[in-house]
């Protein structure tokens, strides 16, 4: 209340005059503000305003620099370039010139002779090169008092400032402040529109934008351009395993990796997710790409471990290349993209280029995954059940369940089709749950004939091993009535190792609840025997490609022989699937393995054949 009062008193002590003065200068520049977005020009216009009003003098604008922690001229017109590079770099202290203080101390500062006055001791070469008499400055602070940079004003010549010259000062670092709100707005408005608000780097607007400008001049200068897809592989893990801080974290980093991978004229894009687009302009030679691929690889595998979170990156990238093989931006982009699938599909950690003969594998794909969707609510799929047999007494003691897709007009699909195509489309989730809710209601009605199993055992795949899956699961046993003691899951050693504590801690709630929890294909990953006694386990699958030589390939003999002991050693029983042939069945009973899964046994089979066979060996 009394600074309004005091304000009104200083306003009314100016002449009738000097207020019409000010007061057209506010017009003039809110004018100018209100019909000219070039905030630069406005600032400019607002000093020379300032200079007019107190002649002999120099007007400046300094902004704070929130990264190095130093003010840089805006703008300073009627400064010459020396001046302005000696004042770039002042850090804001209780004796650093008058903006440097006035910044410091939040205040107005009046030096009225800087040959005398202490704020100035330091900047006295200054003084004598660009005759810097005097010097009034105050700090520009927006509304939330932040406080952004100064304005002052330079006199060449000694003197102290009227009412009327501190007002000037007052209402210039009050216009300046207006005026750099409403860029620092347009700015924010900008940055929404076209950047990626998490890693700063360009969206999929901006670089459609630059795209279509890379394109235009490509045409004119008969040049090329290379659109590269980027994917990191795994990156859904890391948010699983470390939740997504430290996933936010690693695409930040990435983001800066690749940055400082490409030319400055080029552009790094996120475009979503886990997907960036590298844009590069103006190619002397097609081993250009090569060469930015190649690196990212090689500078993204050596990425550190971010608070302590195994962060290690691998990625897959997609090239495509203008003209040779596509003119519009969405073309570009659609092959870059199908180059990057195939770089998945050879292994990963990899970069291919597009080749037309990857556009139809693509759409054939596409079909599929169109056909499943229809698959899931036309009960196309069936489960059929392949007998698990115990070693000891040749008796069906559990059965895995496993899907086929039945296609009205392309006949049954096998799993080994349709199966990686529903896992990069996310429908696996969905197959998922329906298996194992089939499965479990199949369970159900053997039990209620009197058709008793140890297990019936279901595949789970990586993206069903999720945070909350435990709930999930549990929701389908009663929605069953299956018992949980008599439900097992099967996740592959790789997933397990992937999934990192997600997975385990997951897994430890099933196993709670009473359900059986089964390594598929172990001997395929890394795991070693700490690892594995750590886990929540109760089986381990010996994999189908160390049976299938047995016992004439003394590499396999080593490694079955191995495994069958670990188990023995670690109390889990032992599966041995895959199992063809008379002589790998001896091996196996000979070397105490518990359970029997093969061709040779019983082949996968509708519920009502099991049910048969289960009742003629009892």
């Amino acid at each position: 209340m009394h600074g309004s009062e005091n304000e009104n008193n200083k306003s009314s002590s100016l002449s009738s005059e000097n207020q019409e003065l000010l007061l057209h200068l506010q017009r003039e520049i809110l004018e100018a503000v209100a019909i000219n977005n070039d905030h630069a020009a406005n600032l400019t216009k607002l000093c020379l305003s300032a200079e007019k009003m107190l002649p002999n003098s120099a007007a400046s604008i300094m902004l704070f620099d929130d990264t190095r922690h130093h003010l840089n001229v805006r703008v300073a017109p009627s400064l010459p370039e020396n001046a302005i590079q000696q004042l770039n770099g002042l850090v804001p202290g209780p004796n650093a010139g008058s903006c440097g203080t006035a910044m410091y101390c939040r205040t107005p500062i009046f030096v009225e002779d800087t040959a005398t006055d202490p704020h100035w001791a330091d900047f006295s070469q200054f003084r004598l090169d660009f005759n810097a008499q005097a010097c009034w400055s105050i700090p520009i602070i927006l509304p939330g008092d932040e406080m952004i940079g100064s304005f002052a004003l330079t006199s060449f010549e000694n003197r102290a400032p009227t009412e009327f010259q501190k007002k000037l000062l007052s209402v210039c670092g009050h216009l300046a402040g207006i005026i750099l709100q409403r860029e620092q707005m347009e700015k924010n408005l900008w940055n929404m529109a076209h950047l990626d608000t998490l890693t700063m780097l360009p969206n999929r607007a901006l670089l459609n934008q630059r795209l279509n400008h890379a394109i235009e001049t490509a045409s004119r200068q008969q040049h090329k351009i290379a659109v590269l897809f980027l994917d990191l592989d795994h990156f859904k893990n890391i948010n699983d395993s470390y939740g997504h801080t430290i996933g936010d974290e690693v695409l930040i980093t990435a983001g800066n990796i690749m940055r400082d991978c490409i030319r400055e004229q080029d552009t790094l894009a996120r475009i979503g997710g886990d997907e960036f687009v590298i844009l590069l302009e103006n190619l002397s030679d097609s081993l250009e790409t090569c060469r930015v691929a190649e690196k990212i690889l090689s500078q993204l595998s050596q990425i550190p471990p971010i608070d302590d979170a195994n962060t290690t990156l691998t990625a897959s990238i997609g090239i495509s290349i203008y003209p040779n093989d596509a003119t519009t931006v969405d073309e570009l982009l659609r092959n870059a993209d199908t180059a990057m699938y195939q770089a998945k599909k050879n292994g990963r950690n990899d970069y291919s280029y597009y080749e037309p003969a990857l556009t139809y594998e693509i759409q054939k794909q596409l079909e599929i995954e169109a056909e499943l969707r229809h698959a899931l609510t036309s009960s196309e799929f069936e489960l059929y059940y392949q007998p698990i047999f115990a070693s000891s007494d040749n008796k069906v003691v559990a059965t895995e369940a496993l899907i086929r897709w039945n296609h009205p007009e392309k006949g049954q699909i096998p799993p080994g089709v349709f199966i990686p195509i529903s896992e990069k489309s996310e429908l696996i989730g969905k197959i998922g749950t329906w298996v194992l809710k089939n499965a479990c209601s199949q369970g159900r009605e053997w039990l209620n004939e009197g058709f008793e199993l140890e297990r019936i055992s279901v595949n789970l795949s990586m993206r069903q091993l999720i945070s909350g899956c435990c709930e999930q699961i549990n929701a389908i046993l009663n929605e069953t009535s299956f018992p949980a003691n008599k439900l097992e899951l099967e996740i592959t050693e790789t997933l397990l190792m992937e999934k990192g504590d997600i997975a385990i801690s997951e897994l430890a709630q099933l196993q709670a609840l009473g359900i059986s929890i089964a390594m598929d294909d172990f001997g395929t990953g890394y795991s070693s025997l700490h690892q594995i006694r750590t886990l929540p386990l109760n089986k381990l699958k010996i994999d189908r490609s160390f049976i299938m030589e047995l016992p004439d390939n003394q590499e396999d003999v080593i490694l079955a022989k191995m495994i069958i002991s670990m188990g023995k050693n670690l109390s889990l029983k032992v599966v041995a699937e895959g199992v063809e042939t008379e002589e790998q069945r001896q091996f196996l009973l000979d070397e105490g393995c518990d359970l029997l899964q093969g061709f040779l046994l019983g082949k996968p089979m509708p519920a009502i054949e099991l049910q048969q066979l289960f009742s003629k060996l009892a």
